[in-house]
């Protein structure tokens, strides 16, 4: 991590912290979109998308209406709590889901991925994006930065997240990739998904 990158942060967030300042930053999307792109293939969805949604056709933004991060200039087209609600369409919809740093705000991990497969067509893709939480602290704490307040599981990381779906008894799945921590302390991981 460059010198410029942490001075950079650490004026953005005392501007923030004591005037208020709001500045739009980079999404986590934006860092693995040239990975995922691929299996975004059909109809899909952006849950917790934060303004910059993976694809910008074809491509449904599932957010609070009125999103708390501010990452891109894309529209909400489904409003919804995703947390504490169902997403309001049907089931088998999407060829993809799509979700980056939300379901490690989820306190039900399972849940959170009970949803997003209901959603998904059977032989769709379930792309996951998530940090490690531990290598998110330390990144957090040398470059300066507040950690996000949401995040609920001190253990989230890969094998967490493949001990969660692996808990799963509704489906089978097979991973088509991932990547742990190539970039900073994000995990990526594309499963196909079989409903049983």
């Amino acid at each position: 991590m460059g010198l410029l990158f942490i001075l950079e942060r650490k004026i953005k967030g005392t501007l923030s912290r004591w005037f208020g300042i709001r500045f739009r930053s980079g999404s986590e999307t934006s860092k693995v979109r040239h990975w995922v792109l691929p299996y975004c293939t059909g109809k899909g969805c952006d849950v917790g998308f934060g303004g910059d949604k993976i694809m910008k056709i074809n491509c449904d933004g599932i957010d609070f209406p009125q999103p708390y991060t501010n990452t891109g200039n894309d529209k909400v087209d489904i409003g919804c709590d995703v947390i504490n609600n169902e997403i309001p369409v049907a089931d088998n919809t999407y060829d993809y889901v799509y979700t980056s740093h939300l379901i490690e705000d989820f306190v039900n991990t399972k849940d959170a991925l009970q949803k997003f497969i209901r959603v998904l067509k059977n032989n769709g893709s379930l792309i996951l994006v998530f940090p490690d939480q531990p290598k998110y602290e330390v990144y957090c704490h040398k470059a300066g930065i507040p950690m996000n307040p949401y995040h609920i599981h001190a253990e989230m990381g890969y094998d967490y997240m493949m001990k969660q779906l692996s808990g799963l008894s509704n489906i089978s799945y097979e991973v088509l990739f991932s990547s742990n921590c190539e970039v900073d302390y994000n995990v990526v991981i594309v499963l196909k998904v079989v409903k049983l």
